[in-house]
């Protein structure tokens, strides 16, 4: 720490709760404080956006990790550092079976194929988020009344020119000679029983695992994998109240888990 907060995300220890729940985008932790009573906010630095409040009478701490698993391991450390101890990471993702769309994905495990975890630990290192804690998830969807699936969650540093919606990776696309098309994508992840993927589900767990805490991952499947053909950001009324749901859902899920297995038990 560098004068008593922490290097990137400006916190220090009393700042933050033993509860997180951590997203990727900062505005979507604004979103997450108006569900909270007697909101702080803590700190806005580089992409790490934080409050810290009450939920249904629980302490949770709220937050935004930017894009990507180099980013979001920082912030897992340095609120690890500040007394973390369960953090739910909520945010969007694609699924493997297109029929997934618009459910939400929790995972029970992970794949991490990024490029970050690897210094951590090898790649065959096991990343299996704590039964409980998936548990707690699946009965706050649930309690929602939302569908939801469980499984293994994939993560790698991008999608590459073959997820790309931008003019240049169309035009990547045409200039290579071979890239694995999106259909190959999912056959390869069917094969091994893949869920869903993103970018820092995997990867955080896996860290998490190391550092003796408890990480899960919440996801809603905003998009398919060709993404082209289907995404919830076309219909912006609807993707508004599912990003809100899941700000919610998670939040249940943590405030379940303290409920169980929390309180000194």
């Amino acid at each position: 720490m560098v004068n008593g907060k922490t290097l990137y995300s400006k916190l220090a220890p009393e700042d933050v709760s033993e509860y997180v729940v951590i997203s990727g985008d900062p505005w979507r932790a604004e979103m997450m404080s108006r569900h909270l009573e007697n909101a702080r906010h803590i700190a806005f630095s580089r992409e790490f956006n934080t409050y810290t409040g009450d939920y249904r009478g629980l302490r949770v701490t709220v937050s935004s990790t930017g894009m990507g698993a180099p980013s979001a391991i920082e912030m897992l450390e340095e609120l690890v550092d500040c007394g973390a101890k369960v953090i739910v990471r909520m945010g969007t993702a694609a699924p493997y079976d297109d029929g997934d769309f618009g459910k939400f994905l929790i995972a029970d495990s992970g794949m991490a194929c990024d490029d970050v975890s690897i210094h951590y630990a090898p790649a065959n290192y096991p990343v299996i988020v704590d039964d409980r804690l998936v548990s707690c998830l699946e009965d706050a969807v649930a309690g929602r009344g939302f569908p939801s699936v469980t499984g293994i969650v994939h993560s790698s540093g991008g999608g590459g020119p073959s997820m790309s919606i931008t003019k240049f990776g169309e035009k990547r696309r045409r200039m290579l000679p071979r890239y694995e098309t999106i259909q190959e994508q999912q056959a390869w992840g069917r094969a091994y029983g893949l869920r869903f993927m993103d970018m820092e589900s995997a990867a955080l767990i896996k860290v998490g695992c190391l550092m003796g805490v408890t990480v899960g991952s919440l996801c809603l499947a905003t998009v398919i994998m060709d993404r082209d053909r289907k995404m919830m950001h076309t219909d912006p009324a609807r993707l508004k109240q599912m990003e809100d749901a899941l700000c919610t859902v998670a939040l249940d899920g943590a405030w379940l888990y303290n409920e169980r297995y929390g309180k000194g038990r």
